[in-house]
């Protein structure tokens, strides 16, 4: 193993990428923790969830339920997408006193909490004015087609993310007419027997997987200046109707990782060439290296633009890091071998050979583990 003592020449390339690789390593750790970028303001609005089984004032409860016929011009980019299907709301003769009295009808106090563009939203009531049923209570239903807002989307797992898109509806009355109770004492909880969703709800890239109802209380950062509230936070009802969406598994691996897995075969098969073609092997880890940037480039195109990292790229970035070892393993290699006297270089390629081998065996080994980590944190961080 004489022949592959370190000389200064070796130092020459040696070092520069020791210290390349720590400030990699370091500045790839303070990215992952967001250290560079600026704190994200807090909003003061809290979302608390609730069990509907636990309101114990029936006779201040108004019940929802949905059906969601269709969801459809989902925009990733602009977080919005369209919806139309059918809600109603039952409220008992307690509560029908209280909208009597602040003349209110179910299209005033029920709220789409995440709808936009009113100029383009219909509602359509089932009857002229809300029926009594046999056992007192008091029931209208609403045909529905609009504009939504998608807040809660995460590429964090990309491409292996969940997309949840939900209904929002909220109990809303800022009127100022002051009175012992007011809406916002009410109580708002889903009706999930009866709720659901269509046929046409299914959206191109994505398996619906899942439909689900969820209780919450919304409190405002602030009580809007209401007189009614004075300085107390707005506090209200929130039920939410929500559509659960899972990229293909399938699909992902033979788009996404199919390329990759075997662009990365090539590289780690490319020590099993004899260092004596060093020119050949030299010529891998470049090739390689564009070739992962295009790859990159290609997916980042479906995705809008977003201020952290993903799991497939970390992913490319522990592949970098593998293809920047490997060069540095064959610029070392081939340097030993120019250097070396014609007697020196057969017993030289030799040892170097064996060397690439050891590499070939711990490179893949490491790969793993930085993947299982980076798959561990993101599941962690953002469940």
């Amino acid at each position: 193993m004489s022949y592959l003592k370190l000389n200064r020449y070796d130092y020459y390339i040696i070092v520069p990428f020791i210290i390349v690789l720590i400030l990699t390593a370091i500045l790839m750790t303070l990215i992952q923790f967001n250290y560079f970028d600026a704190d994200k303001l807090q909003p003061k609005d809290q979302l608390i969830s609730v069990v509907a089984t636990s309101i114990k004032s029936p006779e201040s409860s108004i019940q929802i339920g949905a059906y969601i016929d269709n969801i459809y011009n989902l925009s990733i980019n602009n977080k919005t997408f369209d919806a139309n299907g059918w809600v109603w709301v039952t409220w008992p003769e307690k509560v029908e006193d209280f909208f009597q009295a602040r003349k209110l009808t179910p299209d005033k106090w029920l709220n789409f909490a995440n709808e936009i563009d009113n100029w383009d939203f219909k509602l359509e009531q089932f009857h002229d004015a809300p029926i009594k049923l046999k056992n007192g209570h008091f029931r209208q239903g609403f045909k529905f087609s609009g504009h939504f807002y998608l807040n809660d989307i995460s590429f964090y797992k990309y491409p292996f993310e969940t997309l949840n898109i939900p209904l929002i509806f909220e109990l809303t009355d800022f009127s100022e007419i002051k009175t012992d109770k007011s809406i916002h004492d009410l109580y708002l909880i889903p009706d999930q027997s009866t709720s659901g969703v269509g046929s046409y709800i299914d959206l191109t890239g994505y398996n619906t997987i899942a439909f689900n109802v969820f209780s919450k209380i919304h409190i405002y950062g602030s009580s809007f200046g209401s007189e009614i509230m004075e300085t107390k936070p707005i506090s209200t009802n929130q039920v939410i109707f929500q559509t659960t969406y899972k990229q293909s598994t399938n699909a992902a691996l033979l788009t996404q990782f199919l390329p990759l897995t075997i662009v990365m075969l090539l590289v780690l098969l490319s020590p099993m060439l004899s260092s004596s073609l060093w020119d050949v092997r030299l010529g891998v880890p470049p090739t390689a290296l564009l070739t992962l940037v295009f790859l990159q480039l290609g997916y980042r195109e479906k995705l809008p633009d977003i201020a952290y990292i993903t799991f497939i790229d970390s992913i490319y970035n522990c592949c970098y890091l593998i293809i920047l070892i490997i060069f540095v393993l064959f610029l070392w290699g081939s340097n030993k071998i120019n250097l070396a006297t014609e007697s020196e270089k057969a017993l030289l390629i030799e040892q170097i050979d064996l060397i690439d081998k050891r590499f070939q065996l711990a490179i893949p080994a490491i790969m793993i583990i930085i993947i299982l980590l980076a798959w561990i944190r993101v599941n962690h961080l953002h469940p």
